[in-house]
Protein backbone atom coordinates (compact mmCIF):
# COMPACT_ATOMS: atom_id res chain seq x y z
CA UNK A 1 0.00 0.00 0.00
CA UNK A 2 3.05 2.14 1.11
CA UNK A 3 3.94 1.51 -2.83
CA UNK A 4 1.35 1.58 -4.48
CA UNK A 5 -0.36 4.33 -3.18
CA UNK A 6 -3.50 2.29 -2.95
CA UNK A 7 -5.84 0.57 0.02
CA UNK A 8 -8.43 -1.59 -1.15
CA UNK A 9 -9.02 -3.78 1.97
CA UNK A 10 -11.53 -3.09 4.85
CA UNK A 11 -10.06 -1.19 7.99
CA UNK A 12 -9.68 -4.04 10.33
CA UNK A 13 -7.30 -5.17 8.32
CA UNK A 14 -4.77 -2.33 8.90
CA UNK A 15 -2.12 -2.98 11.87
CA UNK A 16 -4.21 -2.03 15.28
CA UNK A 17 -2.45 0.22 17.41
CA UNK A 18 -3.08 -1.60 20.18
CA UNK A 19 -1.74 -5.38 19.06
CA UNK A 20 1.35 -3.50 19.01
CA UNK A 21 3.66 -0.30 20.02
CA UNK A 22 5.45 -0.06 16.69
CA UNK A 23 2.13 -0.68 14.91
CA UNK A 24 0.29 2.81 15.37
CA UNK A 25 3.23 4.41 13.72
CA UNK A 26 3.09 1.39 10.71
CA UNK A 27 -0.94 2.03 10.75
CA UNK A 28 -0.60 5.93 9.97
CA UNK A 29 2.06 5.67 7.80
CA UNK A 30 0.08 3.76 5.47
CA UNK A 31 -3.15 5.59 5.45
CA UNK A 32 -1.04 9.06 5.22
CA UNK A 33 1.04 7.44 1.91
CA UNK A 34 -2.54 6.21 0.60
CA UNK A 35 -3.58 8.21 -3.36
CA UNK A 36 -6.83 6.14 -3.07
CA UNK A 37 -8.51 4.33 -0.40
CA UNK A 38 -11.31 2.02 -1.49
CA UNK A 39 -13.35 0.16 0.94
CA UNK A 40 -16.75 -0.47 -0.49
CA UNK A 41 -19.18 -2.71 1.07
CA UNK A 42 -17.45 -3.62 4.50
CA UNK A 43 -19.06 -4.49 7.43
CA UNK A 44 -16.06 -3.46 9.91
CA UNK A 45 -16.03 0.17 8.82
CA UNK A 46 -17.38 2.41 11.22
CA UNK A 47 -17.49 5.68 11.84
CA UNK A 48 -14.11 6.22 13.67
CA UNK A 49 -12.23 5.12 10.23
CA UNK A 50 -12.93 8.44 7.99
CA UNK A 51 -12.50 9.89 11.35
CA UNK A 52 -8.83 8.98 11.40
CA UNK A 53 -8.42 9.59 8.20
CA UNK A 54 -9.59 13.30 8.23
CA UNK A 55 -7.15 13.60 11.37
CA UNK A 56 -4.32 11.95 9.72
CA UNK A 57 -5.40 14.18 6.64
CA UNK A 58 -3.47 12.28 3.62
CA UNK A 59 -1.77 15.05 1.71
CA UNK A 60 -1.65 12.97 -1.51
CA UNK A 61 -5.31 11.43 -1.08
CA UNK A 62 -7.61 12.03 -4.29
CA UNK A 63 -10.17 9.52 -3.65
CA UNK A 64 -11.99 8.26 -1.42
CA UNK A 65 -14.74 5.31 -1.38
CA UNK A 66 -16.75 4.57 1.17
CA UNK A 67 -19.96 2.90 -1.22
CA UNK A 68 -22.71 0.42 0.73
CA UNK A 69 -21.16 0.41 4.21
CA UNK A 70 -23.91 -0.68 6.65
CA UNK A 71 -22.38 0.74 10.13
CA UNK A 72 -21.09 4.10 8.54
CA UNK A 73 -23.97 6.32 10.33
CA UNK A 74 -22.04 10.25 9.78
CA UNK A 75 -19.30 11.80 7.93
CA UNK A 76 -17.48 15.12 8.54
CA UNK A 77 -14.85 16.87 6.38
CA UNK A 78 -13.71 19.30 8.17
CA UNK A 79 -12.30 21.51 8.98
CA UNK A 80 -12.05 23.14 4.96
CA UNK A 81 -8.19 22.26 4.72
CA UNK A 82 -8.62 18.50 5.47
CA UNK A 83 -7.29 16.10 2.77
CA UNK A 84 -6.52 19.14 0.47
CA UNK A 85 -6.06 17.20 -2.93
CA UNK A 86 -9.59 15.04 -2.21
CA UNK A 87 -11.48 15.17 -5.68
CA UNK A 88 -13.90 12.34 -5.70
CA UNK A 89 -16.00 10.97 -2.47
CA UNK A 90 -18.86 8.17 -3.04
CA UNK A 91 -20.65 7.35 0.04
CA UNK A 92 -23.71 5.80 -2.01
CA UNK A 93 -25.73 2.95 -0.69
CA UNK A 94 -25.04 4.05 2.66
CA UNK A 95 -28.17 2.45 4.51
CA UNK A 96 -27.81 3.57 8.02
CA UNK A 97 -25.84 7.67 7.10
CA UNK A 98 -27.74 9.79 8.61
CA UNK A 99 -25.39 13.04 8.67
CA UNK A 100 -22.72 14.79 6.55
CA UNK A 101 -20.68 17.44 6.70
CA UNK A 102 -18.21 18.12 3.73
CA UNK A 103 -15.89 21.18 3.58
CA UNK A 104 -13.02 21.24 1.12
CA UNK A 105 -11.46 23.54 -1.46
CA UNK A 106 -10.34 20.29 -3.69
CA UNK A 107 -13.60 18.28 -3.84
CA UNK A 108 -14.91 17.69 -7.26
CA UNK A 109 -17.29 15.16 -7.04
CA UNK A 110 -19.65 13.68 -4.49
CA UNK A 111 -21.75 10.78 -4.70
CA UNK A 112 -24.65 10.15 -1.94
CA UNK A 113 -27.32 8.52 -3.58
CA UNK A 114 -29.19 5.83 -2.58
CA UNK A 115 -28.59 6.08 1.23
CA UNK A 116 -32.00 6.06 2.04
CA UNK A 117 -31.66 7.01 5.75
CA UNK A 118 -29.62 10.34 5.19
CA UNK A 119 -31.59 12.88 6.85
CA UNK A 120 -28.88 16.68 6.86
CA UNK A 121 -26.04 17.38 3.94
CA UNK A 122 -24.24 20.21 4.36
CA UNK A 123 -21.59 20.80 1.53
CA UNK A 124 -19.26 23.76 1.13
CA UNK A 125 -17.00 22.60 -1.69
CA UNK A 126 -15.82 25.48 -4.19
CA UNK A 127 -14.94 23.46 -6.86
CA UNK A 128 -17.63 20.59 -6.74
CA UNK A 129 -19.29 20.41 -9.62
CA UNK A 130 -21.06 17.02 -9.76
CA UNK A 131 -23.20 16.13 -6.50
CA UNK A 132 -25.88 13.02 -6.72
CA UNK A 133 -28.64 12.67 -4.55
CA UNK A 134 -30.86 10.25 -6.08
CA UNK A 135 -32.99 7.88 -4.14
CA UNK A 136 -32.22 9.78 -0.56
CA UNK A 137 -35.74 9.21 0.03
CA UNK A 138 -35.21 10.51 3.88
CA UNK A 139 -33.02 14.23 3.19
CA UNK A 140 -34.78 16.56 4.90
CA UNK A 141 -32.11 19.22 4.44
CA UNK A 142 -29.57 20.20 1.99
CA UNK A 143 -27.16 22.92 1.81
CA UNK A 144 -24.99 23.68 -0.91
CA UNK A 145 -22.09 26.17 -1.64
CA UNK A 146 -20.61 25.85 -4.21
CA UNK A 147 -18.72 28.32 -7.16
CA UNK A 148 -18.82 24.99 -9.90
CA UNK A 149 -21.80 23.12 -9.29
CA UNK A 150 -24.24 23.83 -13.21
CA UNK A 151 -26.23 20.95 -12.56
CA UNK A 152 -28.11 19.66 -9.96
CA UNK A 153 -31.33 16.78 -9.59
CA UNK A 154 -33.17 16.36 -6.65
CA UNK A 155 -36.62 15.24 -8.22
CA UNK A 156 -36.27 11.40 -6.33
CA UNK A 157 -35.82 13.43 -2.57
CA UNK A 158 -39.76 13.74 -2.06
CA UNK A 159 -38.88 14.71 1.85
CA UNK A 160 -37.11 17.84 1.24
CA UNK A 161 -38.00 20.72 3.44
CA UNK A 162 -35.45 22.92 2.84
CA UNK A 163 -33.29 24.02 0.74
CA UNK A 164 -30.24 26.26 0.20
CA UNK A 165 -28.26 26.80 -2.77
CA UNK A 166 -25.59 29.08 -3.03
CA UNK A 167 -24.33 27.70 -6.46
CA UNK A 168 -24.07 31.32 -9.24
CA UNK A 169 -23.55 28.45 -11.91
CA UNK A 170 -26.70 26.94 -11.20
CA UNK A 171 -29.61 28.22 -12.91
CA UNK A 172 -33.48 27.03 -12.87
CA UNK A 173 -33.49 24.94 -16.07
CA UNK A 174 -30.58 22.69 -14.90
CA UNK A 175 -31.86 22.56 -10.97
CA UNK A 176 -34.75 20.01 -10.28
CA UNK A 177 -36.43 20.51 -7.29
CA UNK A 178 -39.35 18.60 -6.14
CA UNK A 179 -42.33 20.06 -3.60
CA UNK A 180 -40.84 20.73 -0.99
CA UNK A 181 -42.53 19.21 2.58
CA UNK A 182 -44.12 22.25 4.51
CA UNK A 183 -42.69 22.11 8.05
CA UNK A 184 -44.45 21.52 10.62
CA UNK A 185 -46.16 24.40 12.49
CA UNK A 186 -45.30 25.10 16.33
CA UNK A 187 -48.56 24.76 18.33
CA UNK A 188 -50.05 27.98 19.70
CA UNK A 189 -48.68 28.40 23.51
CA UNK A 190 -51.75 27.26 26.07
CA UNK A 191 -50.83 29.48 28.55
CA UNK A 192 -51.66 33.22 29.13
CA UNK A 193 -48.95 35.57 26.97
CA UNK A 194 -45.93 36.20 28.41
CA UNK A 195 -47.08 39.76 29.11
CA UNK A 196 -50.27 38.98 31.26
CA UNK A 197 -48.40 36.46 33.15
CA UNK A 198 -45.96 38.92 34.72
CA UNK A 199 -48.41 41.02 35.13
CA UNK A 200 -50.09 39.02 37.13
CA UNK A 201 -47.44 37.90 39.46
CA UNK A 202 -46.40 41.47 40.02
CA UNK A 203 -50.04 42.37 41.19
CA UNK A 204 -49.73 39.18 43.69
CA UNK A 205 -46.68 40.44 44.63
CA UNK A 206 -47.74 44.04 45.57
CA UNK A 207 -51.23 42.88 47.45
CA UNK A 208 -48.73 40.60 49.62
CA UNK A 209 -46.43 43.51 50.40
CA UNK A 210 -49.10 45.59 51.17
CA UNK A 211 -50.81 43.03 53.28
CA UNK A 212 -47.51 42.72 55.54
CA UNK A 213 -47.07 46.59 55.83
CA UNK A 214 -50.47 46.52 56.98
CA UNK A 215 -50.25 43.75 59.44
CA UNK A 216 -46.95 45.27 60.67
CA UNK A 217 -48.65 48.68 61.35
CA UNK A 218 -51.32 47.27 63.14
CA UNK A 219 -48.83 45.27 65.49
CA UNK A 220 -46.96 48.16 66.21
CA UNK A 221 -49.86 50.29 67.14
CA UNK A 222 -50.76 47.63 69.86
CA UNK A 223 -47.78 47.86 71.55
CA UNK A 224 -47.33 51.51 73.63
CA UNK A 225 -44.32 53.21 74.95
CA UNK A 226 -44.35 52.52 78.58
CA UNK A 227 -42.83 49.71 80.02
CA UNK A 228 -44.51 46.29 81.05
CA UNK A 229 -44.46 46.97 84.88
CA UNK A 230 -46.28 49.90 84.24
CA UNK A 231 -48.94 48.74 81.70
CA UNK A 232 -51.33 47.27 84.41
CA UNK A 233 -52.46 49.40 86.77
Amino acid sequence: AVLSGRWERPPDALPDASSWPTWGALRERILTSCKEILVPWSTTLRDSFPSELVKLSPPELSKLELRGCPNLTRFVLSPITSCPKLVSLDLSSCNNLQHVLIQSVSLENLVLSRSTTLHKALVQCKNLRQLHVEGCDSLDTLMVWSEMLMELDLTTCTNLRVVELYCPELYGDNCHLPKLKERAQAEAPKHPPIVTMLKEQYAQKATQQAEQREREYALSSSNTVFPNTFRKI
